[in-house]
């Protein structure tokens, strides 16, 4: 799971680049984030012209403990989507208040 300053950073980048939506998924969800390869997560309302951008703010950051982070686009549709909706866990939606990582266990 996320830790609070990981996820408050995620989310404040999803609102600065005008993501609708962002879903934590993979390993971060069945361990603590210090034991995960890496963070992935997939994001809704991102335009692929701040994709890159996005990911570069996440990316080996030290307010995600210079962890990986693969990002899936939502609206790109790739075979991962469906298992992402199903299983992911929300962990940012535009217009709503956001909860603490701790929160949704």
């Amino acid at each position: 799971m996320l830790t609070e300053n990981s996820l408050k950073f995620i989310q404040e980048a999803a609102t600065e680049f005008g993501a609708t939506r962002v879903f934590l998924f993979g390993s971060c969800l069945g361990c603590l984030e210090q034991d995960a390869d890496d963070i992935d997560i997939a994001v809704e309302g991102l335009s692929k012209s701040d994709y890159w951008d996005f990911w570069r703010r996440l990316l080996w950051s030290d307010e995600l403990g210079g962890k990986s982070v693969d990002i899936v686009r939502i609206e790109d549709n790739g075979f991962l989507v469906p298992i992402i909706l199903d299983e992911g866990m929300e962990i940012y939606a535009e217009g709503k208040p956001q909860v603490g990582a701790l929160e949704h266990i």
